[in-house]
């Protein structure tokens, strides 16, 4: 919806002083005028000695600055507003869900000191910098689970996130689509406030048809994605210093396949950003968070009162009266 179409005045009685300060002026300029028309029965020699500045009788007069300013102050007095202020408590409900990857490839050491370890540290960063909003995390490979319900607790969130360990899941592999239904049910009625937030190091091709489909689904979160890692990848390592290995006994490949990455954003249109060294990642993922409270209804949320734009010009043309010959004489 277009600001214009929000256009309104918060106190449209103050509209009513237009016509008035119109008319002050008219009454007033044809006063002026009205001398002017008297001075054309003087003898035009004398007449023109005798006016001072009569050049400017026909052009601008200080009453034309006096009206200037009463518009202005009117229409600012009558509040004229096209968007919402959200109010305070209403910013503090926008929830977020944090899908964890935690698989093997997630041990790589592309990123020192892992990917997994990494993605710890943008969480902490994340909930630190959302203080007093709720956050929920959950962990998925092969299967989703819920690792912390919805809380505004930094050190709730923290064991539980240094516990997670690809040893720990139930079953292998990075299956993103699971994640979606149990995040939907966290998220309950807020979900249209919300946000997904998956941390891994990609996706797979076949999460894409169940991606594009949920992100079409009126009533969902908006859905994001942080990607830890390198395009090369890097070794994923065991505890114990070997490399992990797949099903089929080689190592795990941890490159990150960007063209999947450029088929989610412009199929399921979901945002992907790259985590970087610095806060720059997360920054982006808190914009994808506050666009999407935006766009929600907040039904507490107060109009903007722009008439403080309308003081500027006032201001302005009240400096005039300081000028010499501007001095309005009532």
């Amino acid at each position: 919806m277009s600001s214009w179409s929000l256009f309104h005045f918060l106190r449209p009685e103050w509209l009513l002083a237009l016509p008035l300060c119109l008319f002050g002026w008219w009454r007033i300029r044809r006063s002026v005028l009205r001398v002017m028309q008297v001075g054309e029965l003087v003898a035009p020699h004398l007449r023109d000695a005798l006016t001072v500045h009569r050049d400017s009788l026909s052009r601008l007069r200080p009453v034309d600055g006096v009206a200037g300013v009463a518009l202005c102050l009117a229409l600012a007095a009558a509040g004229p507003t096209w968007s919402r202020q959200p109010s305070p408590w209403f910013a503090e409900t926008a929830p977020l869900v944090v899908a964890m990857e935690v698989s093997d490839s997630m041990r790589a050491n592309d990123l020192a000191p892992t990917r997994l370890d990494r993605a710890r540290f943008k969480v902490l960063d994340l909930v630190a910098a959302r203080t007093g909003t709720r956050t929920a995390v959950m962990a998925y490979a092969g299967s989703a689970h819920i690792v912390v319900p919805p809380s505004t607790d930094i050190e709730v969130i923290r064991p539980l996130l240094e516990s997670l360990d690809p040893a720990i899941m139930p079953a292998p592999g990075a299956n993103a689509s699971a994640v979606l239904e149990p995040a939907l049910a966290l998220l309950g009625e807020d979900a249209p406030l919300g946000t997904l937030l998956f941390i891994n190091d990609g996706f797979d091709a076949l999460d894409i048809p169940a991606l594009s489909d949920f992100v079409s689904r009126p009533g969902t979160p908006a859905v994001t994605a942080l990607v830890v890692g390198s395009d090369r990848g890097g070794v994923a390592l065991m505890p114990d210093g070997s490399p992990a290995r797949s099903k089929d006994g080689g190592r795990i490949d941890t490159s990150i396949d960007t063209a999947v990455l450029r088929r989610v954003e412009n199929e399921a249109g979901i945002r992907v950003t790259r985590v970087t060294s610095d806060d720059e990642d997360l920054r982006r993922v808190l914009r994808t968070i506050a666009s999407q409270l935006a766009q929600a209804d907040d039904p507490d949320a107060r109009w903007r009162d722009e008439g403080w734009w309308f003081l500027w010009p006032a201001a302005l043309l009240t400096l005039l009266s300081f000028r010499r010959g501007w001095t309005m004489r009532w």
